[in-house]
């Protein structure tokens, strides 16, 4: 994986490439947690309708054993038709899914903020999920990263939240699938890169210090030869 480490790097990274993207990785697919939710709910569920369907048919002096025999047969009836509602719950959310996913995604690429919220959460979720686990080396450096000051709506910041996001998953995957004997040497090379890129933040929030200094200079020279005090000196004479 090649990290884009130097701040030279984000001085020309144009607006149309960091067009916001809509994640698609998500942990649980909509589906899943439909499907879930009714196993989860099927004995509850189960013990509400038996009882009711016991208590509205069967007579007040049935019996105990009359009871059971009735709640025998309507307990395959129950599981038949509550195993077709969840699979065709299932299945209506699995179809939607897409056109909702397509649906946020047109409106990520029209909402003018939509890409400075995207970038603010890799950079949290990057210093969260990384914590602890590539040692204190990578720890203090995403510390500093995360309490430095990002302006996610500048598209270089945004592109060093994508690299950032972009290192610390990667590095993730080859720590979980690496032999205990080379973990230290992923940490050790994790935190060279975020330090990297701890760098390059530092750059970008000096140039753009300087940058709004110079802005301000200029506004306060223009005030200052527009309103002199020989303008209005002898207005109120």
């Amino acid at each position: 994986m090649a990290v884009r480490a130097a701040a030279w790097h984000y001085d020309s990274v144009p607006d149309d490439a960091l067009i916001p993207r809509v994640e698609e990785d998500r942990p649980i697919l909509p589906w899943k947690l439909v499907a879930g939710a009714f196993l989860h709910f099927v004995v509850p569920v189960y013990l509400v309708a038996v009882i009711l369907d016991t208590l509205l048919a069967m007579p007040t002096d049935a019996g105990a054993e009359a009871m059971l025999r009735h709640a025998l047969p309507f307990s395959g009836r129950f599981l038949a038709v509550y195993a077709l509602l969840a699979l065709a719950a299932s299945l209506g959310v699995a179809a939607v899914d897409p056109l909702l996913r397509a649906r946020r995604r047109r409106r990520a690429q029209h909402d003018p903020q939509a890409g400075a919220r995207l970038s603010a959460q890799r950079v949290a979720g990057s210093v969260t999920q990384s914590r602890g686990r590539f040692g204190p080396q990578a720890d203090a450096a995403l510390a500093a990263m995360g309490a430095a000051r990002w302006d996610h709506d500048d598209p270089r910041y945004r592109a060093l939240s994508d690299d950032l996001a972009t290192l610390v998953r990667a590095s993730a995957d080859a720590l979980a699938a690496a032999a205990p004997e080379r973990r230290v040497e992923i940490g050790d090379r994790v935190a060279r890169a975020l330090e990297q890129l701890q760098d390059a933040l530092q750059d970008l929030n000096r140039a753009q210090e300087q940058r709004r200094d110079a802005d301000a200079q200029a506004a306060a020279r223009y005030v200052e030869l527009r309103y002199g005090p020989s303008d209005f000196s002898g207005s109120g004479e």
